[in-house]
C-alpha cells in the first residue's frame, strides 16, 4: 500500500493521476478563494456538470465516528452497484484500510486539508476496477458544519464490465494534500482536532498485503 505522509505545506498535485481529480481540485480553489474551504451554497456546479454524476458529499457522524453519504452521484451508486446515500462510506472496506481512510477523511473534516485515495475494487466477476478518491473540505450551506466535498473517479469505463456487484474495496494508496490557509481564518479557528502528525512523501508499507490475481 502506498500512503502519503507529507508534512510542510505545499501544492504539489503530480500524485493527482486523473483528469477529474485535477479539474474538481481546480474548481474547488476557485470557489474557495481566499477561505479555507467554500460554503455549499457558493457551489456553482454547473461549471463542472460532467463530473457531478461522480461527486459525492459526506459528513462525519460522532456518534458512530463514521462517514456517511450524504448525497451521492448516479455514477458513484453505479460503480458501488446500490444505493449508498444514508451509509457508511467505509461500511465496505476492511479495518485496516478503514482506519486508514477514515484518517485522511478526518484530516479533510478537522485540519480543511484536501485528501487524495485510490482503491482497488474486485468484481462478481474477478475484474479489477482502480479508482481515485479526491476530498475537500466544505462548510455546510450555514456553515455549522464541515463535510467532505469529494469524486469518485475510475481509471477505466465500467459500464462494458458488465459486473453486478463489489465483492471488496482495497486501499492502494492516500496522501493528503496540503494548502496554504490565510493567517486569521475563522473557519480554521473553529477546528477541533489537529491535522495528523507530518508524514514522508508515498512509500510502500512494509508487511502489507499481498494480492494474487
Amino acid at each position: 500500500m502506498l500512503v502519503n505522509e507529507n508534512g510542510g505545506t505545499n501544492q504539489d498535485h503530480s500524485p493527482v493521476l486523473h483528469p477529474s481529480s485535477r479539474t474538481l481540485f481546480r474548481f474547488w480553489e476557485q470557489m474557495r478563494a481566499e477561505q479555507a474551504a467554500p460554503r455549499r451554497d457558493q457551489l456553482d456546479l454547473s461549471r463542472i456538470k460532467p463530473l457531478v454524476p461522480n461527486l459525492f458529499i459526506a459528513a462525519y457522524d460522532p456518534p458512530s465516528a463514521s462517514y456517511r453519504w450524504r448525497l451521492a452521484g448516479t455514477a458513484v451508486c453505479d460503480m458501488l452497484c446500490h444505493e449508498v446515500t444514508g451509509g457508511n462510506l467505509l461500511a465496505d472496506w476492511d479495518g485496516f484500510d478503514a482506519n486508514v481512510a477514515a484518517r485522511y477523511l478526518g484530516n479533510v473534516v478537522h485540519a480543511l486539508q484536501p485528501c487524495l485515495i485510490r482503491t482497488r475494487m474486485q468484481t462478481d466477476l474477478n475484474q479489477i476496477l482502480g479508482a481515485e478518491l479526491v476530498g475537500l473540505p466544505l462548510q455546510s450551506a450555514d456553515g455549522s458544519a464541515v463535510h467532505v466535498l469529494g469524486g469518485i473517479f475510475p481509471f477505466r469505463d465500467p459500464v462494458p464490465m458488465g459486473y453486478s456487484r463489489i465483492l471488496r474495496l482495497e486501499l492502494s494508496g492516500a496522501r493528503s494534500i496540503w494548502t496554504e490557509h490565510l493567517p486569521g481564518d475563522q473557519l480554521l479557528a473553529q477546528t477541533v482536532a489537529p491535522a495528523a502528525a507530518p508524514f514522508r512523501n508515498f512509500h510502500v508499507i512494509a508487511g502489507g498485503r499481498t494480492r494474487s490475481h
